[in-house]
């Protein structure tokens, strides 16, 4: 029978009880982890760290670039903070993509912190941890919340600004101040669609009575004022020192996922959001569903009207957008995480028992095979496992990691002595279901991270292609390469394929998946296990 406890049954946690500093300790254990110690993965890291080596060997600060090419898709925020950030830290030996992927964990921990103060400041005290844990037990942003990407600067800006809308409530100036760094966020470091849907979800609310008052008013106009002037300081300066790079990206970039002012996209292909949304914002979105349902008679409060204003807005931006893509549902987890708090306290026990016993069965099991098929690399028993891991992955050369080993052991272990502890029902699903996701995601980085590194890599095939060309000084013709092997050529190799004009006048070409009868090829590559894609440089015949 599915039965809850009353509110007013509960046994309050007393202030004493309370212990902050799990919560830290477990964000710190869900972050740290995978920031470092492999190369650029796909998708997109290559390229960003491509554009991230690129300014810190001098390249002019407002144009975003590689392979002698713009590069774009965002502002230029999170490369400069990367930049400045991996600068020092390679000068004492760290890789560039290393060091800038620590300002992953830096945004994210930014945006941890912002969702727990719009929950707080929504429900209470002890709210804005769950919406933290819910966030982070979210399926989709394991990959995203570690990964080279400015759109975690995104999600960031985005929390911030949950929060300064709750908090315009009652410190309207203070509110505003945050917004406006929150809208600054968004368009130095995103674009100018997630601007304008932040800006078009607060003037929204002016439509509901807690938001409809002069302050509020104070509020967004405080904050247009703080982030627009400063904002404008980098499309200034690219429009008077590279015009048609300006021209390039207000036509065609400006708008994100809509594209730009002369090439405007919508709407994607229809059911892409729906595909994804149900296994990327786990469990969030029934732990969502279940607060509205649980608050339906307070759906005209603020706690409720905010988070479910911005899912809302969040849900058509997405949907109308042209060129949706994974990475840009993550700013949905934000409202989706915020209401599953309004409701952890009241999720029926049977339910509550029902995710937390599917949680621990499913972790577990995750957790048993990542260890089976980790002895199964290492010792090569059970043969068949061991045969298939070793093909899936050829390029890989068994090691012992022993901090590794020492690091999924005790993470295991201290697992084991989580799901132990009592908590109120709603809390301790969601709470062991977030050490799973943290379970998983540790063991398989401690253990598997030089693994996957070998099978995703670029390094190997780009240095190949370095000791192909040592002497030679000839330009390449590279307009048929995917963007990733082309930074991945210029990131780990210094090696820069032309572009565009500039590639008609090359005696060397690279082709992708093949070249035609009787050419002179002067050097053949791929990354060891993949046959679908494989390089080769040829001679151009004049």
């Amino acid at each position: 029978m599915l039965t809850y406890i009353p509110p007013a049954e509960r046994e309050p946690l007393s202030v004493g009880a309370e212990k902050p500093w799990l919560l830290l300790l477990l964000c710190l254990v869900w972050l740290v982890p995978g920031l470092i110690g492999h190369d650029p993965w796909k998708p997109d890291e290559v390229e960003t760290a491509a554009v991230i080596q690129r300014f810190m060997q001098g390249a002019y600060w407002s144009i975003p670039q590689y392979a002698g090419q713009p590069y774009l898709e965002s502002a230029p925020l999170y490369y400069w903070a990367a930049a400045l950030f991996a600068w020092p830290l390679q000068k004492l030996g760290m890789a560039v993509h290393d060091a800038a992927r620590l300002t992953t964990g830096i945004w994210m921990a930014l945006a941890l912190w912002g969702l727990g103060l719009a929950g707080r400041e929504l429900y209470g005290r002890r709210y804005g941890r769950v919406a933290v844990i819910t966030m982070i037990g979210c399926i989709g942003l394991i990959i995203w919340g570690h990964h080279l990407s400015p759109q975690i600067l995104v999600l960031a800006g985005f929390s911030w600004h949950a929060y300064g809308l709750a908090y315009a409530l009652r410190q309207p100036l203070k509110a505003g101040f945050i917004l406006g760094l929150a809208w600054l966020l968004l368009l130095l470091g995103g674009n100018w669609a997630e601007f304008i849907l932040a800006l078009s979800s607060a003037l929204l609310l002016f439509l509901f009575k807690p938001w409809r008052s002069t302050s509020y008013a104070v509020s967004i106009l405080c904050a247009l004022v703080i982030a627009v002037p400063l904002s404008a300081i980098w499309p200034i300066d690219l429009y008077q020192h590279a015009r048609p790079v300006f021209d390039l990206w207000l036509g065609k970039y400006a708008l994100g996922p809509f594209g730009g002012l002369s090439d405007f996209k919508a709407f994607h292909a229809f059911g892409f959001f729906f595909s994804i949304v149900l296994w990327f914002a786990w469990p969030a979105l029934p732990l969502a569903v279940w607060g509205i349902w649980a608050n339906r008679h307070q759906l005209n409060q603020p706690k409720m009207l905010l988070p479910s204003v911005l899912l809302l807005m969040h849900v058509l931006w997405f949907v109308i957008a042209g060129d949706a893509r994974e990475s840009h549902a993550l700013i949905v987890l934000l409202p989706l995480s915020i209401l599953a708090a309004s409701g952890v306290d009241d999720l029926r026990r049977g339910a509550a028992q029902a995710l937390n016993w599917f949680g621990l069965m499913t972790f577990g099991l995750f957790a048993g095979l990542l260890w089976l098929g980790w002895l199964a690399v290492h010792t090569g028993i059970p043969t068949g496992m061991a045969r298939a891991l070793k093909e899936a992955s050829p390029a890989y050369q068994v090691q012992w990691s022993w901090l590794g080993i020492v690091f999924a052991l005790c993470l295991t272990g201290i697992w084991c002595v989580v799901i132990s502890r009592k908590r109120p029902p709603g809390r301790l699903a969601v709470t062991n279901w977030a050490c799973g996701v943290t379970l998983i995601w540790g063991v398989l980085i401690s253990l598997w991270q030089p693994w996957l590194d070998a099978s995703k890599s670029y390094r190997a095939v780009s240095y190949s292609l370095r000791d192909a060309m040592r002497g030679q000084t000839s330009c390449i013709d590279g307009r048929n390469i995917p963007s990733a092997p082309l930074a991945s050529f210029e990131y780990f190799a210094g090696i820069t394929l032309a572009q565009g004009s500039k590639a008609e006048a090359c005696h060397l070409k690279m082709t992708l998946g093949g070249e035609s009868f009787g050419s002179a090829v002067v050097w053949r590559g791929n990354r060891a296990g993949e046959h679908k894609e494989s390089f080769a440089l040829i001679e151009v015949q004049p």
